[in-house]
């Protein structure tokens, strides 16, 4: 049973906190694999909110959106530098190669810090699924509005050759330009 940091509840780690014990502890591990859970836990929400804002037309907050995901995604970076670090500490100090993954954590480990770390492990891969998938998710959306957008300016008339002597605007008469073709 942990006791600084986190609370082996069953074969589960859940981290409660900063670990107070070194860098080179199972414990220490699983509290840095429960943040980076949680960072990208946030990137998904961030890029599922941006994903329902684009879909739902509500462009005006598309740029607060996006720099929701810009936070998530610098977050997630930084933590995984910072957990990459801790994974070599604890790597080395079991005598594991520096470029050891956390597969290679979770053999090396012992119960139950391996069933621990291999949860940890599947978490991570389904959220990175997850995220891969809205990501491309958001991807066809806005790009299904940007052809959309092109397409609603290609039916409006060009305005080459419509300005007057003054340089104000002058739109031809006779030709309108229609926008909504369902009303």
């Amino acid at each position: 049973m942990v006791q600084s940091g986190g609370a082996v509840a069953g074969r589960h780690l859940r981290h409660h906190g900063r670990v107070d014990q070194d860098d080179t502890t199972p414990a220490a591990m699983a509290a840095f694999l429960w943040d980076e859970r949680g960072r990208l836990e946030e990137l998904l929400f961030a890029l599922v909110a941006e994903q329902l804002i684009v879909a739902a037309g509500h462009t005006r907050w598309l740029a607060h959106a996006d720099a929701q995901v810009r936070f998530a995604v610098a977050r997630v970076r930084d933590g995984e530098v910072s957990r990459a670090m801790h994974a070599q500490s604890l790597a080395q100090a079991w005598g594991l190669g520096p470029d050891s993954t956390l597969a290679d954590l979770v053999a090396a480990s012992q119960a139950p810090w391996d069933d621990v770390f291999a949860e940890h492990r599947t978490a991570l891969r389904g959220l990175i699924a997850e995220i891969e998938g809205a990501v491309a998710e958001n991807r066809r959306l806005l790009l299904a509005g940007s052809q959309a957008i092109r397409d609603m300016l290609d039916r409006l008339e060009p305005f080459a050759g419509t300005y007057d002597a003054r340089g104000g605007s002058v739109r031809p008469s006779g030709h309108g330009a229609l926008l909504d073709e369902q009303a």
